[in-house]
């Protein structure tokens, strides 16, 4: 069975408990040579989900830096209304979510 794994992600919380302001991850749907790696970013209640390309290395210090490099603007919009943010880390399994609907919805597959 192919599982979804979290490689790294990201949000932007708003202050006090205003909800998240912005998600960046990558997760690989896990399923032996058939493994894909998709991106997740966006806002939480749209974000988009695409898939890299096949020939996609996995570099988990890029794609730490390419995260920073998506949850920059919500980072600097909330810091100039004076706010302390940062980057916290993703539940797994939100992030895993919005994948799981993307594959359920394009390609009718379920996945754990």
């Amino acid at each position: 069975m192919s599982k979804l794994l979290v490689l790294a992600g990201g949000v932007v919380k708003a202050p006090k408990g205003a909800g998240i302001r912005a998600v960046s991850a990558y997760v690989v749907l896990s399923a032996g040579p058939k493994s894909r790696v998709f991106r997740v970013r966006g806002t939480p209640d749209a974000p988009s989900v695409e898939e890299m390309p096949a020939a996609t290395t996995l570099d988990i210090k890029r794609f730490q830096t390419e995260l920073q490099n998506d949850l920059q603007p919500a980072l600097d919009e909330l810091r100039m209304q004076g706010h302390p943010v940062h980057v916290e880390l993703s539940r797994p399994d939100w992030v895993c979510s919005f994948v799981k609907r993307h594959l359920k919805a394009t390609e009718n597959i379920d996945v754990d």
